[in-house]
């Protein structure tokens, strides 16, 4: 929530940017399905917001307005640039899966938030392990240890993600679903 009589100051709007932009790119990219329609979404609604910084006195959710301002951007893009697709198809595809969009994105980013929070060793042995897929016999010879050294590091980022992240089940549940199917 933004105090009322306050404006969003430079450092605050830096700090929205940076913190929103990742999370807002990818909400935009299920929309508009192309990267740099996407960025350039994106950018409006963040230049927007810091055009009227004076006026957003009243916005009680940030997050939400973002997100909201981002959708209608990637509606209007969409109805501008595909006319023969009727809006209400893409509107009642995409609504569908909105609320599932938005909260997939937070979740990510709380689960990456903590990742980056481990040990370095922990955290890039997790990373290669269960982000980027590579075996372990590879970890190891580009790590310079052994095999059940890279089992022991990922098992003990898995814990320490699970302990860290203990009060937001959803996040251990979502983990939980990533390291059975190796996605991220």
């Amino acid at each position: 929530m933004i105090a009322e009589n306050s404006e969003i100051t430079a450092k605050s709007f830096k700090g929205i940017y940076y913190s929103m932009y990742p999370r807002l790119l990818s909400f935009s990219l299920k929309y508009v399905n192309d990267q740099f329609v996407a960025e350039e979404v994106v950018e409006e609604c963040m230049l927007y917001l810091w055009e009227r910084r004076k006026d957003l006195q009243n916005i009680k959710d940030l997050k939400s307005y973002l997100y909201t301002m981002v959708k209608n951007r990637c509606y209007a893009y969409l109805r501008n640039n595909y006319k023969e697709i009727p809006l209400e198809a893409v509107n009642t595809e995409l609504l569908s899966q909105e609320d599932q969009f938005i909260i997939e994105e937070e979740t990510h980013a709380i689960l990456m938030k903590a990742v980056e929070e481990l040990p370095e060793k922990c955290k890039k042995v997790f990373k290669m392990s269960c982000i980027d897929g590579i075996k372990y016999k590879d970890i190891a010879a580009e790590m310079d240890i052994t095999v059940n050294t890279v089992k022991s590091q990922r098992s003990r980022a898995i814990e320490l993600l699970k302990r860290s992240l203990k009060d937001q089940s959803f996040v251990v549940i979502y983990l939980s679903i990533l390291l059975k199917t190796q996605i991220f």
